[in-house]
């Protein structure tokens, strides 16, 4: 994904494009965050809230005279150990918040406390203990820890798991009752479903997030609210209060008119680009004035709409009697099917107060929002074991928040689509429509912000042609106003040979003497340069124009041809370059990417001009001119892993390694890569059959075509 740093504020010449974002929950500020870097001055950004506050479910509460308690997102995901890890680089390195890791994991069941599933053996018997033990282990199996963190939509539409119900799993994989009790409980609170109403991969996913080496958990230090109020200080966006969307209606000039209700009153809004950065249960009540459009939004929903709830019960007590019994920050009970308490002043001091939050979730959850507060804090306190229940007497106030249908119990939707679909519910008719949500993820915050990043990706996309034709119109350069640039540059230092050769060999080990194939070669240049460093190198220039400037010594090494029906067999070449994909209209792309596949052995480098370059190195040198399919490197890296491509940098200290070479080169910060992350999303690995990733690809897109002109959901046992 893109680092937002390294963007530069733009100048257009003309006025800038109105970009209008409904909700200011925390997609509506990452959002605008992401755009306002990428896009700066081109676009006047504005958020329509309709409330009287920003921030959604990132919410701080406080007990007046004690100290704070989390209302809605408790806790954020640490995926730094796996690779970049863009949500904890925000906050801390952007906004320079303070985070502190919290961790937990007892477990009280049937009135005995369990430290860990270790105690399980003790209190319940080997059987017990084997048969978690195994079921864990068969997770590990059956997720490795880069397939966790890349989520690539081959890997999980593939999965065993992934066409099952959570229930399924459970009651075919664990034996043993107390064991699957043991197992429901740990998991039930993350999947904020019962496990009938998700399947198998998402309940592996949340059983995996306590086992070793996959994640970790952190806090903001004063509560995590402040990331919004950091974020709000920071925008450069303007904000209205208030304001609520009651209908879209697309315009013949392209534009889209908004039907607002802004402090009660009707008001229209015409905007160039609009961002639904809005729950599903919010779209569903918003008047999509075209016929083509409410289809669209209707498919968009029904595809998501897998609703979990959460219902969160916050407890003040004189002092935190649990800690000598349970001293961890979280610990599960077997209340509530299953329910996550929080030790609320594990993260923040709450001087000799304490305070548990309870975390309900799913049927239970939903059960209980029609309850009384003063009912559910009974069950509350109900809920505490015998060895804690004098702490009854201690109870000082209570706190009750209802986040029903606010997450995905089935994040991203099944089978697992690209991004690209994703964000674009209606791309053909208006591709500046986009949506943004933790619905298309992993229902976290991670996820939203990953999801603004990539809708703001193809803002981008949008915002840079949409200016190139302009200005092609107006007779003038493409975006050579938007800055001022330094200079042209001849040499294009990322496909220096020296550099490739040291990269190659770095992540590959692969040595002079390789074969390596250059895709979109044009005259050669690299393909010399490599074989004059002992590579056997060879070109493919689709564009006769630019490859008759290859010299006739070159000529059988580099040829003019696209990527299609390579005379070689499977794995012939070590390595492919690309720098000319990008030239292809977006719908020749799977066949060729699937070629390409083929004749991989060992690695490809992603080298098309992308959406998320700086766009002054993209002025600087042109490099516009011909490309068709311009996108983002997250959306190329989803198409490249949907064949069987994996992460070549996935290991955080290889690409550190990897990274200072770039630097060491020149091409990196501010040039071709502005960051570790861009690099990431440059290099894969090729391994296994590529013959059946490709046809396991095809197949998920099938299915996945299928369904966007259905309403039918794809069967899933027991769903």
């Amino acid at each position: 994904m893109s680092d937002i740093s390294q963007f530069k504020p733009v100048k257009p010449t003309s006025a800038p494009y109105n970009v209008a974002i409904i909700g200011g929950g925390p997609g509506g500020l990452f959002t605008a965050w992401h755009l306002a870097a990428k896009v700066g001055n081109a676009c006047k950004i504005t958020i329509y809230e309709a409330s009287e506050r920003l921030g959604g479910k990132i919410i701080t509460g406080e007990f007046a005279g004690v100290g704070p308690y989390e209302i809605g997102v408790a806790e954020i995901y640490d995926y730094s150990a796996l690779g970049p890890d863009p949500l904890r680089d925000l906050i801390e390195k952007e906004l320079g918040l303070e985070i502190k890791h919290i961790a937990g994991g007892a477990c009280v069941l049937d009135d005995k406390v369990l430290e860990s599933y270790k105690d399980l053996k003790e209190n319940f018997g080997d059987e017990t203990f084997e048969s978690v033990e195994a079921f864990k282990k068969r997770c590990t199996e059956l997720l490795s820890r880069p397939d966790f963190y890349s989520s690539a939509r081959n890997v999980d539409n593939r999965h065993a798991w992934s066409r099952v119900s959570a229930e399924e799993v459970i009651a075919t994989e664990i034996p043993d009752e107390m064991a699957r009790r043991y197992v429901r409980i740990m998991a039930h609170s993350d999947v904020a479903a019962p496990p009938h109403l998700t399947n198998g991969l998402t309940f592996l996913k949340n059983a995996l997030m306590d086992s070793e080496g996959y994640m970790d958990v952190f806090s903001v230090v004063g509560g995590n609210e402040q990331i919004v109020d950091r974020l709000a200080d920071e925008l450069d966006a303007d904000v209205q209060f208030n304001s609520s969307l009651k209908s879209v209606r697309p315009l013949f000039d392209g534009s889209l008119q908004l039907g607002m209700h802004v402090n009660g009153k009707p008001e229209t809004v015409v905007a160039d680009y609009v961002v639904l950065a809005l729950p599903l249960t919010a779209l569903s009540i918003i008047d999509w004035r075209s016929p083509h459009l409410q289809q669209a939004m209707a498919r968009h929903i029904n595809y998501f709409d897998r609703p979990g709830h959460y219902l969160r019960a916050t407890l003040l007590f004189e002092r935190p009697f649990w800690r000598d019994v349970l001293p961890g920050a979280w610990w599960m009970i077997d209340a509530f099917d299953g329910c996550c308490v929080y030790d609320e002043g594990a993260r923040n001091s709450l001087g000799q107060w304490g305070a548990l939050g309870f975390l309900i979730a799913g049927n239970a959850a939903l059960g209980l929002a029609n309850m009384s507060n003063e009912a559910i804090e009974k069950l509350c306190l109900d809920a505490l074991p015998p060895c804690l229940e004098f702490g009854r007497k201690l109870h000082v106030d209570t706190r009750i928040h209802r986040w029903m249908a606010s997450v995905n119990a089935i994040p991203g939707g099944f089978p697992v689509r690209s991004p690209y679909l994703n964000h674009r519910p209606n791309a053909e008719q208006l591709p500046n429509l986009v949506a943004v949500g933790d619905y298309m993820f992993d229902a976290t915050l991670n996820g939203v912000l990953d999801s603004a990043d990539a809708a703001t990706d193809i803002l981008l996309a949008e915002v840079v042609a949409r200016r190139q034709r302009e200005a092609e119109i107006d007779g003038r350069l493409a975006v050579s106003e938007w800055f001022d640039p330094p200079g042209a540059e001849e040499q294009d230092g990322v496909f220096d040979a020296t550099y490739l050769a040291d990269m190659l060999r770095a992540v590959w080990n692969v040595q002079p003497g390789a074969r390596i194939l250059h895709v979109g070669s044009g005259g050669g240049e690299v393909v010399a340069a490599l074989r004059s460093l002992g590579f056997d190198a060879q070109g493919l220039e689709p564009s006769q124009h630019a490859w008759r400037s290859t010299p006739p010594e070159l000529r059988a090494f580099n040829l003019c041809s696209a990527p299609l029906g390579l005379d070689v067999p499977d794995g012939y070449f070590d390595v492919v370059l690309d720098t000319g994909l990008c030239r292809f209209e977006r719908s020749e792309l799977p066949k060729m990417l699937a070629e390409i596949r083929r004749v991989t052995r060992y690695g490809f480098v992603l080298g098309s001009i992308s959406s998320d370059l700086p766009i002054e190195l993209v002025e600087r040198r042109k490099l516009l001119t011909g490309v068709k399919t311009l996108t983002s490197r997250w959306d190329w890296s989803d198409q490249l892993l949907a064949i069987g491509f994996h992460f070549a940098l996935s290991d955080p200290r290889l690409l550190d390694v990897a990274w200072k070479k770039t630097v060491a080169a020149g091409v990196a910060p501010g040039e071709w890569y502005e960051d570790a992350e861009s690099l990431l999303y440059c290099f894969y690995g090729a391994s296994g059959s590529a013959a059946s990733d490709i046809a396991a690809a095809a197949e998920a897109d099938r299915i996945v075509e299928e369904r966007l002109y259905t309403d039918e959901r794809v069967p899933v046992s027991g769903l």
